[in-house]
C-alpha cells in the first residue's frame, strides 16, 4: 500500500477522532473522574473499533447497512442506549450538586472497582453506534489498493486506525482530567455530567432519526 494512502488515511481518521461525537462524551466524565477511569473509558471505546473491524473485514457489516430492517434496528437500541447514558449522566450531575463528595484519585477503591462498569459502558456505546460501523464500510474501504488482499487490508487499516485513536484519546484524557485541577473535583464532574448528559441525549436523538438507508 503506497504511503501516500496511509498517510491520507491517518488524516482522515484523526480527524475523525477530534470531532465530538458519542465516544467524547462517554469518555469525558470518566476522566474527570480520574486518568485511570477514563483511560479505561478509552479502551472500551477501541476495543468497540475492534468489533466494527472485524466485522468490516468478514463482510457483516457492509450486510447490516445494506438492510434496512437491521440498520433501523441497530440504529434505535444505538440511539436508545445514548439516551440512557445521558439520563444517567444527568441524575449523576444532579446528585454530585446536591451532596457534593471530593472524589477520589487514582487509587481510590471505588474507582477500581468500578472500572469495568466504565469498560462496558464505553464498548456498548461504541459497538451499538451505526455510524462507527459505516467508517469501516464506506469510508475506510476508498484506501484500500485494488487487487489487493481486501480483508487483510481492511484489518491492517482498522488497527491503525485504533493504534491513532489510543495516542489521541491519551492526551484527551489527559487534557480533560486538567479540568479537575482546574475546576474542583466536584465542580467539574457537575460540569461534565451536565455536558456529557446532555450532549448524549441529543445525538441519540440525531441517531434516532437517521435514515434507515445510508
Amino acid at each position: 500500500m503506497p504511503i501516500e494512502t496511509v498517510l491520507a488515511f491517518c488524516g482522515v481518521a484523526f480527524l475523525a477522532y477530534i470531532t465530538p461525537g458519542p465516544d467524547w462524551f462517554v469518555v469525558m466524565p470518566a476522566a474527570v473522574t480520574s486518568r485511570r477511569t477514563g483511560w479505561i473509558a478509552a479502551i472500551g471505546v477501541q476495543c468497540g473499533l475492534l468489533v466494527h473491524m472485524s466485522a468490516a473485514a468478514v463482510g457483516v457489516a457492509a450486510v447490516i447497512l445494506a438492510s434496512a430492517t437491521a440498520f433501523s434496528v441497530l440504529k434505535w437500541i444505538g440511539a436508545a442506549y445514548l439516551v440512557y447514558l445521558g439520563v444517567r449522566a444527568l441524575l449523576a450531575s444532579r446528585r454530585q450538586s446536591s451532596h457534593p463528595v471530593e472524589g477520589a484519585d487514582d487509587t481510590d477503591h471505588p474507582v477500581r472497582t468500578a472500572g469495568l462498569r466504565v469498560w462496558r459502558r464505553a464498548f456498548t456505546a461504541n459497538v451499538l453506534n451505526p455510524k462507527a460501523a459505516l467508517f469501516f464500510v464506506a469510508i475506510l474501504p476508498q484506501f484500500v489498493t485494488p487487487g489487493g488482499a481486501v480483508a487483510v487490508q481492511i484489518i491492517g487499516l482498522g488497527l491503525l486506525d485504533v493504534a491513532l485513536g489510543v495516542v489521541w484519546w491519551a492526551v484527551f484524557v489527559l487534557g480533560v482530567h486538567r479540568l479537575r485541577s482546574i475546576m474542583g473535583g466536584t465542580r467539574a464532574r457537575t460540569v461534565t455530567d451536565r455536558v456529557a448528559g446532555t450532549a448524549l441525549i441529543g445525538l441519540g436523538g440525531v441517531l434516532a432519526v437517521t435514515p434507515s438507508r445510508v
